[in-house]
């Protein structure tokens, strides 16, 4: 049916995406206010909308051919910069406002060291694997799922401080990780997984 439509058509669709995913921003930035005034139930509901971007703006880049019909925008850096600010400096704040995360004395250290090593995981040439089998090369710094886990589970802060070493440690080891919406192998098994856990993250 796509390809039944005008150019225009297809343009203004493919335009449509980039801006469905710079709304990625604009939840970003609704989180960190709600963090900052530690409402944490709005900020876990503007997360999930920004997951939801995130969970299909790629597969509606490929359904409308942005590459082909918005090429003036490099898609793929926008969604770099916008999943920075929501996976990373997002989790980064949590740490620092919500209290009891971390042992006293190590939210600011906690921030700092994610805020550090997921640069470095996004900036990787080869953060992703190839076309074949879509995996990320060392743990895709999801910290924000991290830090929401440690809130809902309500960890000892000396476990929280653990976990988050092993993560930071995690991203310099290149072991593959799914990448949960492009994942070819037992991708049903693995949508459905990914599905469930956004259910649970809403309840």
């Amino acid at each position: 049916m796509f390809e039944r439509l005008p150019l225009f058509m297809k343009k203004t669709l493919a335009w449509s995406v980039h801006l469905f995913t710079a709304t990625g921003a604009v939840w970003g930035l609704l989180t960190l206010l709600a963090v900052f005034e530690q409402n944490w139930r709005m900020a876990i509901i503007w997360i999930m909308i920004a997951m939801f971007v995130d969970g299909f703006d790629g597969m509606l880049a490929r359904w409308f051919r942005v590459k082909e019909y918005a090429r003036e925008i490099d898609g793929a850096l926008l969604d770099n910069i916008i999943d920075y600010l929501n996976f990373v400096v997002v989790a980064a704040l949590m740490l620092i406002k919500a209290p009891g995360l971390l042992p006293p004395g190590f939210a600011m250290a906690g921030a700092v060291s994610i805020l550090l090593t997921s640069a470095y995981q996004f900036t990787q040439v080869d953060a992703k694997t190839d076309d074949k089998s879509y995996f990320f090369k060392g743990f895709p710094s999801y910290c924000n799922f991290l830090v929401l886990y440690m809130m809902l589970l309500g960890l000892n802060p000396w476990i929280n401080l653990a976990l988050l070493v092993i993560c930071n440690i995690l991203v310099f080891v290149p072991v593959k990780y799914l990448y949960p919406s492009r994942n070819t192998r037992l991708r049903r098994l693995t949508l459905g997984f990914t599905y469930l856990d956004a259910a649970i993250g809403v309840w």
